[in-house]
C-alpha cells in the first residue's frame, strides 16, 4: 500500500499548515503513525503546548481498543503531572533515548510557563542528542513567533526554536512544526522547512508566508495551482510540496488510526469512556525522577495543605509558649532582654543618625553644584560688584534637600533599625546578592541588574546602597555585605553555576549577543578569528553591529581577547 507521505519526506523538516479544522494536526498525527508503523524502534517527541491535541495517539479511532505507547506527561490525560521547570531534565531522556515515544502536555502551564520549559529542554536536547528523534511542536507560533507577546522568556524561546530548526538536522533531529496561523511564525523557522503541506487558508495574511516559500522552492506552474486553490481547499486535502524531494501533489488524506481528540466535540463525548495504550506509570516515575519529584513539590494543592499543617503548628506552639510565659514570668531574662535591646536600639540609632548624615551631605553637595551651574559664568569671571548683585539668586537648599530625602529610603526605615527598607535600590542588590559571596566589577554588576553606568541613576544607587552599608568595595570588585543580603530578601534569585546555564544567564542580560555567545561557547577552548566568528554568525566583520557586540561582551569579562582572536572567558565556562 503506498503510504499516505511520501517517506523521503519525513527525513526532513516539515511545515504542516492550515486553519483551524483543515485537518493539518490530523495529517501530522497520520505521518506520526506511519513513521511509527514502519520502524518500531524510531522516537517521537510531541511539544503539545495549548490544547492537549494529541494524547488520542494512545487509543484507537473508535476509542475503545489501546494505541501506540508513549507515555503523556502533563496535562489532563498525563501518566505523571508536569512543571515547567522540568525542562531541563525532560530534555536530556528524550535526547539520550531514555522516553522514545512522549507527549510533553504543556496546556496547564501557567502563561510564560511554555516559553520557560522549551528554553531548558532545547538546549540539552541539541547538546545531547543521540540517533534520530521526530520533534514534533504543535501550535509553533507561541515559541517562535514573529510578534512578541511580552513574556520575559520569549526571546530565548525564539533562539532556541531558530536554533533547533537550523542547526537540529546535523545532529539527528527531523522536525514538525504546525501552525494555524502562518503570519505569526517566524520566518526562521518556516525557511528552514524543507517541506509543507498546506491545508485550507483563506486569510490573504496567511497565505502570504507560503507563497514565499513556494517561489523559493517549486516551479512556476506549481506556484500557481497551489495559490490559486489555498482558500478552497477541502478538509482533510492538502498539498505536499517539496523542492528537495522534488515533490508537488495534491492529497486527500486517510482518516488517522487513533483516536481524533482535537475533532470538534460531540454531546456524548464526555461520557465516552477512552481506553488508552497501558504504561508503568511507576516506572515512569522512576525514569524522570526529580523532574516529577520537582512537580510534585510545586503541586499548589499540596502546598496549600503544607502551609495549613505549618500554621497549625505554629498556632500550638504560640499558644504553649504564651502559656508557659504566664505560668512563671522569668523577670531575670526580661531584664536582660531589655538591657540588649537598649544596646542594640543605641547601636542602631547611631547607624542610622550617622546614615542620614551622609544624605544630608550628599544633598548639600549635589545643591551647590546645581546652585553654582546655575550662576552666569560672566559674573564668575569678573568678580565685580554690579556683577554680582545682577547673579540670579540661588534655589533654596531646604527644598532641595526636602526633595532628596523624600526620595531617599532611611537605613532604618524598616522597623527595627536593622534591615534598610530599600525600593528601587533592591534590583541592582539582589543582583549582587546572587552572587554572594563572591563579588562583581563594576561592568559586570551593571549588565546583571540591566541598569547602564552612564546615567546618573546608577550612581545615586551606589551612593544610597554604601550609605545604608549593603555593599562594599575591595580592589575592583563590590561584594554585597550581610546587611545587603538581609535587605535583599527573596528578591535574591542565585546566579547559575559557570556552564552552559550561565552563558544562558548572560544571554538574557545583554540583547542580541546570543548568537556570537553561542558561537564562541561551542568552540571553546579554542580561540577564533573575527573573521570566522563573523562569517558563523552571519555578520561582517568590519560592520558595528559585530563591533558593538564584542564590546558588551568584553566589557563585563565574559569574553577575551588577543589581537585577531577571540573567545570565551575560562570563568563563564568553568576553567
Amino acid at each position: 500500500m503506498k503510504p499516505a507521505i511520501p517517506p523521503q519526506v519525513l527525513t526532513q523538516h516539515v511545515a504542516f499548515l492550515g486553519k483551524t479544522g483543515s485537518g493539518k494536526t490530523s495529517t501530522a498525527k497520520l505521518a506520526i503513525e506511519q513513521i511509527v508503523r514502519d520502524d518500531a524502534g524510531s522516537r517521537v517527541c510531541v511539544l503539545d503546548t495549548v490544547k492537549s491535541d494529541w494524547w488520542g495517539l494512545t487509543s484507537s479511532a473508535d476509542g475503545r481498543r489501546p494505541g501506540l505507547p508513549f507515555y503523556i506527561l502533563g496535562g489532563p490525560r498525563g501518566h505523571v503531572p508536569l512543571h515547567d521547570s522540568a525542562g531541563k531534565a525532560i530534555g536530556e531522556l528524550v535526547a539520550t533515548g531514555a522516553l522514545p515515544l512522549s507527549i510533553i502536555d504543556m496546556a496547564d502551564f501557567a502563561p510564560g510557563g511554555v516559553q520557560k520549559f522549551f528554553n531548558e529542554f532545547a538546549p540539552v536536547l541539541l547538546r545531547k542528542m543521540r540517533g534520530v528523534l521526530h520533534l514534533v511542536i504543535e501550535e509553533a507560533h507561541e515559541i517562535a513567533p514573529k510578534e512578541r507577546a511580552g513574556f520575559s522568556a520569549e526571546n530565548m524561546a525564539i533562539h532556541w526554536a531558530k536554533k533547533l530548526a537550523t542547526a537540529g538536522r546535523s545532529k539527528g533531529l527531523r522536525i514538525m512544526v504546525l501552525t494555524q496561523r502562518t503570519q505569526a511564525l517566524h520566518n526562521a523557522v518556516l525557511g528552514s522547512c524543507d517541506t509543507i503541506i498546506a491545508h485550507r487558508l483563506t486569510a490573504p495574511a496567511d497565505q502570504g508566508p507560503v507563497k514565499q516559500w513556494l517561489k523559493a522552492n517549486v516551479s512556476k506552474s506549481v506556484f500557481g495551482q497551489v495559490s490559486d486553490s489555498l482558500a478552497s481547499l477541502k478538509t482533510g486535502t492538502g498539498w505536499i510540496c517539496s523542492g528537495e524531494a522534488q515533490v508537488a501533489e495534491l492529497v486527500q488524506f486517510p482518516k488517522i488510526a487513533t483516536f481524533d481528540n482535537s475533532a470538534t466535540p460531540t454531546g456524548d463525548a464526555a461520557a465516552r469512556e477512552i481506553k488508552t495504550a497501558p504504561v508503568d506509570a511507576e516506572k515512569l516515575r522512576v525514569i524522570i525522577g526529580d523532574a516529577v519529584k520537582e512537580a510534585d513539590a510545586n503541586d499548589p494543592d499540596k502546598l496549600r495543605a503544607q502551609i495549613a499543617t505549618l500554621a497549625a503548628a505554629k498556632a500550638n506552639l504560640e499558644s504553649k509558649v504564651h502559656a508557659a510565659v504566664q505560668a512563671a514570668p522569668d523577670t531575670a531574662a526580661i531584664a536582660a532582654a531589655e538591657r540588649r535591646g537598649f544596646e542594640r536600639g543605641q547601636t542602631m540609632g547611631l547607624k542610622a543618625g550617622f546614615g542620614r548624615a551622609m544624605v544630608a551631605v550628599q544633598s548639600a553637595i549635589a545643591g551647590i553644584e546645581e546652585d553654582i551651574e546655575q550662576i552666569p559664568y560672566s559674573i564668575i569671571t569678573s568678580g565685580s560688584p554690579t556683577a554680582s548683585a545682577n547673579a540670579v539668586a540661588p534655589p533654596k537648599r531646604a527644598t532641595a534637600s526636602a526633595s532628596l530625602a523624600a526620595r531617599t529610603p532611611s537605613p532604618a526605615a524598616s522597623g527595627d533599625g536593622a534591615i534598610p527598607n530599600l525600593r528601587a535600590e533592591k534590583r541592582p542588590l539582589a543582583a549582587l546578592a546572587a552572587v554572594f559571596p563572591a563579588g562583581m566589577t563594576e561592568a559586570q554588576w551593571a549588565v546583571a541588574a540591566e541598569l547602564k553606568r552612564s546615567g546618573g541613576t546608577w550612581a545615586t544607587y551606589l551612593s544610597r546602597l554604601r550609605t545604608a552599608m549593603c555593599i562594599e568595595k575591595r580592589g575592583n570588585e563590590y561584594f554585597a555585605t550581610p546587611i545587603g543580603i538581609s535587605a535583599a530578601g527573596e528578591s535574591v534569585t542565585p546566579m547559575p553555576p559557570p556552564g552552559p546555564d550561565l552563558v544562558a544567564f548572560w544571554k538574557s542580560k545583554i540583547g542580541g549577543v546570543g548568537p556570537m555567545l553561542d558561537a564562541l561557547a561551542e568552540r571553546y577552548p579554542r580561540w577564533t578569528t573575527r573573521a570566522d566568528l563573523a562569517e558563523a554568525i552571519g555578520l561582517a566583520v568590519t560592520g558595528g553591529t559585530f563591533a558593538t557586540y564584542v564590546s558588551r561582551l568584553k566589557s563585563p569579562g565574559l569574553i577575551e581577547t588577543d589581537g585577531n582572536q577571540i573567545r570565551c572567558a575560562p570563568a563563564l565556562m568553568g576553567h
